[in-house]
């Protein structure tokens, strides 16, 4: 392919014209793709080629990357100077334009939402995921939206894995790229070139993970050796933020130690990269041909050379069509699936009890797994020990998690000075810990501020006396006092059918109850009086009101309802029986029993229209006017008539799709029109063919006349509607109109000159 240049493209659009033209005078190009990495176009042209002048920064070159992609835009950062008559252009991929869209906050717990949340900050670019695991992403620093594709902390390819796969503006990130087609590369089949280069810059002798906090605070794990052994140590420290819970109750030097342990097992840290770049011969279709990502088989005799290995990274010819270089090796391995895949099985795992967690996390770090450093001190100096230290480090002035034991007691601290506030019993008998954990606690008193459950639902605050309960019983009454606890202002309490709600006044009168019977709820409301002014029957459905009504939501009755005000519903009204209001009756939608009329009345109380059941079982709704003459109705049939009092003048039959008016008119004007020109297809229309046809629905018709408008589509798309999932594709018979108009007239036309002619020979 000849590599095109264009001047601008429109983020989002991929062109189909050749733009400033294709740069003939290309004495090489070749698109470079890293597995994950660098996505580049570089090209060497005749400095007086055609379009050379034209080869600007920021301007854009169209060009095919591989065998099986289609051409990609590429935007050019740099042009060099003219030397020996030659001067070289660098490109990168249109995807890097994501680095200059900003993204500042956000979170995700799939793979699919992460995409998405990127996607929101991207412009016209779509980001896309064909993985389906769940874990959690944050960004909690603004930057680029491309910088969270990977290459740093946190990023996509470190919490979900998978490999980037671009299609100009859409990056889609795959659960796997490349594919295994048995292709084989051998010495005297297909090798052509090959070079081994072995890396060391993988290597690690220990992880030092640490965790910083929202508020900046870090705690810094300890070491964990990877097992190797070289003669100048290689630590690597690891921020561990994403993944720490802080609330999981399990202490954060413990997940570090865990985090780093799963680091290491999932990173090949202790052997040297061996990457192996060669040349093999291979041919577009054929099954020898091998992308990026693919797996191969390598034999090469000579060197003892046997491996089974990803391609990494290509380089392609643009200009021959063909693979000028392909490196395989072992790329890094990404423990994000893994960490994935733990999280996934953890959430599905049965939950246990806050205790059972607290004791299994108290054996795990009692039982000695993550290690530790046991002393006996001497703390006066006079050469015997007194007390028994357990730490994190051998060091007591670099320790930071310290059991002290010593004839005064026993405590726990984050240094070895103190202050023993965490845990610490003491020889008086006494305990004194900042958080403990036990199953059942007997006492005689228990001194508290605040008693609430590990999961946050429920609390007593024995200070301000105010309690939050998930969920309560009481046996017997309850009681709702005021806060001068001098008077009751309620009561819930049981009796022979059931349950009882009495709320008083500040008078301590009954002004409302809410009560069960055998038959059913009662709920009545009193005025300052004692008079009972509003009564509701769950047996019968009745109800009644003194004044007005207003609901929030719908509002249904079984029975009867009456109201001397309004009723008003912000839902929907439903009833069985009657509803009397004498003022309004308004809300989302009102349900009437059989043949019941639901009226419509204005200020007068004239009836304006009416909802009812007709005798044929059908709904219809009937609207008048002003005479209180019906002059439009709806029919459950698909009915439909509309009359200026009279006879209907415009009728409408649902089931066949009928509609008859003695007039039908289109809004026309010029002034609603712009991009007004002459037609210039018109003679498109002869190439349309009439038919006869019969409607399979016979009550839609049968012996027709008219168009197929699969058929018009091909020859005017314009006047189709294309068929959809509810309707099948429909014809605008109406816009033929102008088309039939201009043949006519170009017809007249030939018809006079023809005329002319003819009267010109006949003289």
């Amino acid at each position: 392919m000849i590599p095109i240049l264009y001047n601008t493209i429109t983020e989002g659009t991929v062109p189909t014209d050749f733009g400033l033209g294709p740069l003939t005078d290309c004495l090489k190009a070749e698109v470079k793709e890293e597995r994950n990495g660098a996505y580049e176009l570089t090209l060497s042209y005749a400095s007086d080629g055609i379009h050379a002048e034209d080869i600007q920064v920021n301007r854009f070159i169209m060009a095919k990357p591989n065998y099986t992609d289609s051409a990609q835009i590429f935007r050019i950062y740099k042009v060099g100077k003219a030397i020996n008559g030659r001067f070289e252009v660098s490109a990168q991929h249109v995807s890097y334009d994501l680095s200059g869209k900003i993204i500042s906050t956000g979170t995700a717990s799939t793979c699919l939402n992460a995409c998405l949340l990127l996607k929101a900050q991207a412009g016209n670019f779509n980001i896309t995921t064909d993985k389906t695991v769940s874990a959690s992403f944050k960004i909690t620093e603004p930057s680029s939206v491309r910088s969270w594709f990977g290459g740093k902390a946190g990023s996509l390819l470190d919490v979900y894995g998978g490999e980037w796969a671009y299609n100009n503006y859409t990056a889609t990130l795959k659960q796997a790229r490349g594919t295994d087609r048995g292709v084989t590369i051998r010495f005297g089949k297909n090798l052509t070139e090959i070079n081994q280069e072995v890396n060391i810059a993988n290597l690690v002798t220990g992880i030092v993970p640490f965790y910083i906090d929202t508020d900046g605070n870090k705690t810094v794990g300890s070491k964990v050796n990877t097992g190797l052994v070289l003669d100048v140590p290689r630590d690597l420290a690891i921020d561990f933020s994403q993944d720490v819970d802080p609330e999981s109750g399990t202490a954060i030097t413990t997940q570090l130690a865990n985090l780093a342990n799963k680091y290491i097992t999932n990173n090949d840290l202790t052997n040297p990269l061996n990457n192996i770049t060669l040349n093999f011969v291979q041919l577009e279709g054929l099954t020898e041909r091998v992308d990026l990502c693919d797996t191969v088989h390598i034999y090469y005799e000579p060197l003892g050379i046997t491996a089974t290995a990803k391609c990494i990274a290509t380089v392609w010819d643009v200009l021959e069509e063909r693979y000028t270089q392909t490196t395989f090796g072992s790329p890094k391995t990404n423990i994000a699936d893994t960490i994935a895949t733990q999280a996934r099985e953890v959430a599905q795992a049965p939950s246990t009890s806050f205790m059972n967690e607290a004791i299994a996390h108290a054996t795990e770090l009692i039982t000695g797994n993550l290690g530790g450093y046991v002393i006996l001190h001497d703390a006066n100096g006079d050469g015997y020990p007194d007390e028994l230290l357990i730490m994190n480090t051998a060091d007591i002035t670099t320790a930071t998690q310290v059991w002290r034991f010593n004839k005064s007691g026993l405590g726990y601290a984050t240094s070895y000075a103190g202050p023993y506030n965490t845990v610490a019993l003491t020889s008086d008998g006494k305990i004194n810990a900042s958080a403990m954990t036990t199953g059942v606690l007997n006492a005689d008193l228990i001194k508290a501020g605040t008693i609430e459950d590990s999961g946050h639902n429920s609390s007593i605050n024995m200070t301000t006396g105010v309690a939050t309960m998930k969920s309560f019983t009481a046996k017997g009454n309850f009681n709702i006092i005021n806060d001068s606890n001098s008077k009751k202002m309620g009561t819930i309490f049981p009796y022979s059918q059931g349950g009882s709600l009495q709320l008083n006044d500040s008078n301590e009168n009954g002004r409302a109850n809410l009560f069960v019977t055998n038959n059913g709820g009662l709920l009545y409301l009193y005025d300052s009086s004692g008079n009972l002014k509003v009564r509701f029957e769950g047996s019968t459905g009745y109800g009644s009101l003194g004044g007005s009504l207003s609901v929030e939501s719908d509002l249904s009755v079984g029975g009867n309802a009456s109201v001397t005000g309004t009723i008003t519903a912000t839902g929907n009204i439903s009833t069985s029986g009657n509803i009397t209001a004498t003022g309004k009756v308004s809300g989302g939608s009102f349900g009437a029993v059989n043949t019941t009329n639901v009226y419509l009345k204005n200020s007068s109380n004239n009836t304006r229209g009416s909802m009812h059941v007709n005798g044929y079982g059908r709904g219809t709704l009937d609207l008048y006017n002003e005479y209180g003459t019906a002059c439009a109705s709806l029919y459950g049939d698909g009915g439909l008539g509309l009359s200026d009092g009279g006879s209907f003048t415009i009728t409408g039959i649902g089931s066949t799709g009928v509609l008859t008016c003695i007039s039908l008119t289109q809004t026309s004007s010029r002034k609603v029109k712009e991009n007004i020109k002459p037609l210039e297809d018109s003679e498109k229309i002869l190439e349309l063919n009439a038919v006869s046809f019969d409607f399979k629905e016979k009550a839609h018709g049968t012996d027709k006349r008219g168009f197929i408008a699969e058929e018009v589509a091909e020859v005017l798309p314009n006047l189709v509607t294309p068929e959809t999932e509810d309707s099948p594709a429909s014809l605008d018979y109406i816009q033929m109109i102008p088309y039939l108009q201009d043949i006519i007239k170009k017809q007249e036309q030939r018809i006079k000159a023809l005329e002319e002619k003819i009267n010109k020979i006949g003289g």
